[in-house]
């Protein structure tokens, strides 16, 4: 009978080993308990459910071992008792593990929780357009045969007049900046803005070309533009100024175009231009009043 009962016993122990094995398995899956880094104690709950089911499980079976070899009565029951013991006992320390790790995220959130509160959430609503030209007519004059058009472009605030291209059958439209001095007497006297049509469609306002309605808006130019000499440029403002604040003399209001002359902005975030067609006097913007595509 002693010797049925040895044999069972080892066997039973025998058995016990994927139980052990199985512990070891469950204590390091419970890593996954809590977010890295997570701030409070949920890390003794992690370290908790890591080492205490293993270990208990383990304790329990090392315990039964040492009291099968001490006793000499009948052991079959032992490594039976120890998992009973041992599981319940895992149960419970790994109970206690999770139970600190999901009060700690309760207090303090999980990493994701965080990240949200302190990164800059993106706008969720409409992003906006990026500027493109846009023109707005205030004056519809006409003349002959075609259709002449003075008004304001949006994104720029540049004054234009439009007239229709005959050498293209009139299908095409194309702008011309014009200064406020000029958009005020084309307002007031039809026949001046008849007379600078006819020029641009012969092809002497060239340099007053402004993009069809549509094309992408223009840029300021950086301080740290370079390559700039000859380019001509926008002014994006009527009454431009130096980088200091200065107002810019040598310029009519409003004007549309300057022909830049130097090669880089200069330290203080001025440019020397001049107005297109001609070699008078350079003077000095501050380089944001250019727009360039």
């Amino acid at each position: 009978m002693q010797v049925l009962d040895a044999v069972v016993t080892v066997l039973l122990f025998v058995v016990l080993l994927a139980w052990v094995w199985m512990s070891l398995a469950v204590g390091t899956s419970a890593v996954m308990l809590s977010d890295s880094g997570t701030p409070g104690v949920a890390w003794l709950g992690v370290a908790l459910a890591v080492v205490g089911v293993p270990a208990t499980v383990i304790a329990a079976y090392v315990t039964a071992v040492v009291l099968a070899l001490r006793t000499d009565g009948v052991t079959f029951h032992l490594p039976l008792l120890a998992l009973v013991v041992g599981t319940l006992a895992a149960v419970v320390v790994y109970a206690l593990g999770l139970g600190i790790v999901v009060v700690n995220v309760r207090v303090f959130g999980t990493d994701e929780e965080r990240r949200r509160r302190t990164v800059p959430t993106e706008p969720t609503g409409p992003t906006a357009s990026p500027p493109t030209f846009t023109y707005t007519a205030s004056h519809r004059i006409d003349d002959g045969s075609l259709h002449l058009e003075v008004g304001v472009e949006q994104h720029t605030g540049r004054r234009y007049l439009r007239t229709p291209m005959p050498q293209r059958d009139g299908e095409y439209r194309e702008y011309f900046g014009i200064d406020i001095a000029m958009y005020t007497t084309f307002g007031a006297e039809p026949d001046a803005a008849r007379r600078f049509a006819a020029q641009c469609r012969a092809g002497q306002h060239a340099d007053r070309w402004l993009p069809p309605a549509g094309f992408p808006g223009l840029t300021p130019i950086p301080r740290d533009g370079t390559r700039l000499a000859r380019k001509l440029v926008t002014v994006l403002t009527d009454r431009p100024t130096t980088a200091d604040g200065a107002p810019v003399g040598g310029l009519p209001p409003g004007t549309p175009f300057v022909r830049i002359v130097d090669d880089a902005v200069d330290e203080r975030g001025d440019v020397g231009v001049r107005l297109p067609g001609t070699t008078g006097e350079v003077v000095r913007i501050a380089a944001h009043h250019l727009g360039r595509g």
